[in-house]
C-alpha cells in the first residue's frame, strides 16, 4: 500500500493534484530512521526560523531601529534553507521511498501553480 501526500478525496489525479507518493509507511521505520527523519524536519524548521529572523524584524516602540541584515548573512541563510530542504527530500526518498513533487526543485518562483 502506498500513501499519497497532497491528495484530497475529491482531487483530480490527472491534473497533478497528487504528485507525491509514499512507498513505505512511517510505522515501518526503525527508531534510528525516525530520528533521522525528525532531524531533517528540525533542521528545515531551524533554517527557516533563522532566515525569518533576518528578514522579518518587527519594530519595537522605544527601541532602536534594526539595521538590515548584511547581504552575505541573507545569502548564507537562504543557502542553508535550500540545503535543508534538499536534505529533507533526500531523507524522504531514502527512508520513505517518496519522491518530491515535480515542482519542488528547479522551477523559477512564480512558475509553481
Amino acid at each position: 500500500m502506498s500513501l499519497r501526500y497532497g491528495c484530497s478525496p475529491n482531487s483530480d489525479r490527472e491534473l497533478g493534484g497528487c504528485d507525491v507518493e509514499v512507498g513505505r509507511q512511517p510505522a515501518e521505520l526503525s527508531k534510528e530512521q525516525r530520528e533521522q527523519l525528525h532531524r531533517a524536519h528540525q533542521r528545515l524548521r531551524n533554517t527557516s526560523h533563522a532566515l525569518e529572523a533576518l528578514t522579518v524584524v518587527e519594530p519595537v516602540r522605544g527601541r532602536w531601529v534594526a539595521a538590515p541584515a548584511p547581504a552575505e548573512a541573507l545569502e548564507a541563510a537562504q543557502n542553508d534553507l535550500h540545503s535543508a530542504w534538499r536534505e529533507l527530500w533526500d531523507v524522504h526518498q531514502e527512508l520513505l521511498r517518496c519522491d518530491p513533487p515535480a515542482s519542488a526543485f528547479g522551477a523559477p518562483p512564480g512558475d509553481l501553480e
